[in-house]
């Protein structure tokens, strides 16, 4: 290995498709690199002693050669499986394409990383699915540069658990009485309090404007799968 090789690297595997006949392309988030393509040469061999490892949702540390934009996976080491089912598989997959959509190729951030092991964790414990996903939302916006203040409306003035608000992109949040946000779930999304009933529904409306608006119209695939899925539960 040359001098140009990033050894162990912390890592989750994205996404993956086929390349030629036995290899694979990965969509990587790496703690210290930032998203990153890599090229697996041979893992789709019958023989292969990593193909079983480089799946989604699976903690690793990879070694890969780091010269141009497309990196050659030269090493894979298991460090744990998150084992995803049903619902939380789902919301697995739709943490992964907003990971994909919301932060730029080679730029690192290691405190998402370490909070994108966290919503892991918690969607595989399968308790406050959705408290998981609004949290994780909210910390991608931060991390991406979206962040948005949730106790100060635009004019300054703390948010009223008594009001209701409406979110405007060149203001923040600005009364309304027929607002999507109540001031109790944006002080409690503000506090990191528990999402219960009412506010957890309100909390998803909330993060999904705020999330659409910077999307520019982008679906995400995983929403509309998760979709459909919760009308047959």
């Amino acid at each position: 290995m040359s001098d140009s090789t990033v050894y162990l690297q912390p890592a989750y595997i994205l996404q993956h498709r086929p390349y030629r006949e036995t290899s694979l392309l990965l969509e990587v988030f790496t703690r210290d690199y930032g998203i990153v393509t890599m090229l697996a040469k041979g893992v789709r061999k019958q023989k292969s002693k990593s193909a079983g490892l480089l799946l989604p949702f699976t903690a690793l540390k990879l070694s890969f050669s780091d010269r141009g934009e497309l990196k050659t996976l030269v090493g894979s080491e298991f460090v744990r499986q998150y084992p995803l089912e049903r619902l939380a598989l789902y919301c697995g997959f739709y943490v992964n394409e907003l990971v994909q959509l919301f932060l730029h190729r080679h730029d690192p951030h290691p405190a998402l990383f370490a909070v994108y092991r966290a919503a892991l964790r918690d969607l595989t414990l399968g308790v406050g699915i959705e408290q998981t996903l609004r949290y994780f939302e909210l910390d991608l916006l931060r991390e991406a540069g979206y962040e948005v203040e949730l106790a100060v409306a635009a004019d300054r003035a703390p948010i009223s658990p008594r009001e209701r608000y409406d979110y405007r992109a060149d203001q923040g949040w600005v009364l309304d009485a027929g607002g999507r946000a109540s001031g109790t779930t944006l002080l409690a999304l503000a506090k990191r309090d528990r999402l219960q009933d009412g506010i957890a529904a309100e909390a998803k409306v909330i993060l999904r404007q705020l999330l659409d608006g910077h999307l520019r119209g982008r679906p995400l695939k995983s929403r509309e799968v998760l979709a459909t899925m919760l009308k047959h539960l």
